[in-house]
């Protein structure tokens, strides 16, 4: 059924492109199986043959994420429904009350105008949207994207191996609500900026989570040594308080364009 779909995957060497899990392991099935409503065949043979996916990279968002664990949610009508991943502008649903053993079901999707039925299957629905998506790249962007990114240089290589030796924390809160950050270098070289990851509850009226990124500028601090940095992290949108920072893993050369360690270098 989603034959096409690996035939596309095997085409490509960005291999953080499409990102998957793989066939599902014995745990996963055995959720699936158990699961507290019946799953859709389309669907259910997505995920035993997948498991949680990401489709179509683009920068460092996917267009489209599909959930391997299905989440219950409810409308404000009270209708209930069944999440199953989202795109750039949506999240994907089953509506619970059409659900039925063995049989297909219509996929809903939640806009910020509203919610509606855009596809009678999730195997249909989900070919639509990856061809929409596909559409995105130019032909060649996609040609780059199927031949895959050059290696790193050497100097690209150093980057990444002095980013590891960099130490930080968060150490507080600034008057005008930038967080601080103690950071250590401890590598042989300076970087302009430090990549980290960004998390947190949007503030009201708004809701919902935000997953972003960071980057800290620590030209200035030397080899060896210690010093603290402020910056703006999603202070309009998450209260400081709320904002959880992260390590992000080492990068891969088709990691440049997201990681502001390779930016002026030249």
């Amino acid at each position: 059924m989603f034959e096409w779909l690996e035939s596309e995957m095997s085409q490509i060497r960005t291999h953080k492109f499409h990102r998957v899990d793989g066939p599902a392991t014995v745990e996963l099935r055995r959720g699936v199986e158990s699961c507290d409503f019946p799953l859709p065949p389309s669907y259910r043979e997505f995920v035993l043959r997948f498991g949680n996916a990401e489709l179509y990279r683009y920068g460092s968002n996917y267009y489209i994420t599909i959930y391997a664990g299905p989440r219950e949610a409810k409308s404000s009508s009270g209708d209930v429904f069944v999440n199953i991943g989202r795109t750039w502008t949506s999240n994907v649903f089953f509506k619970e009350i059409l659900l039925m053993s063995g049989r297909e079901s219509p996929v809903f999707e939640w806009f910020s105008n509203g919610i509606r039925q855009t596809a009678d299957n999730f195997a249909d629905w989900l070919k639509t949207r990856c061809a929409t998506a596909r559409k995105r790249f130019k032909k060649k962007e996609w040609d780059a994207i199927e031949k895959g990114p050059a290696p790193f240089t050497d100097r690209e290589q150093a980057i990444v191996d002095a980013r590891k030796q960099f130490r930080w924390r968060v150490v507080g809160v600034a008057p005008n609500d930038d967080l601080r950050f103690e950071v250590h270098n401890g590598s042989g070289i300076s970087l302009p900026y430090l990549s980290v990851g960004i998390r947190g509850r949007l503030r009201p009226p708004k809701s919902g989570p935000l997953n972003g990124g960071a980057f800290l500028p620590v030209g200035e601090i030397r080899p060896g040594e210690t010093k603290v940095v402020e910056y703006d992290c999603y202070k309009k949108f998450i209260a400081p308080r709320d904002t959880q920072v992260f390590s992000l893993p080492d990068p891969e050369p088709e990691d440049r364009e997201q990681y502001w360690e390779f930016k002026n270098q030249d």
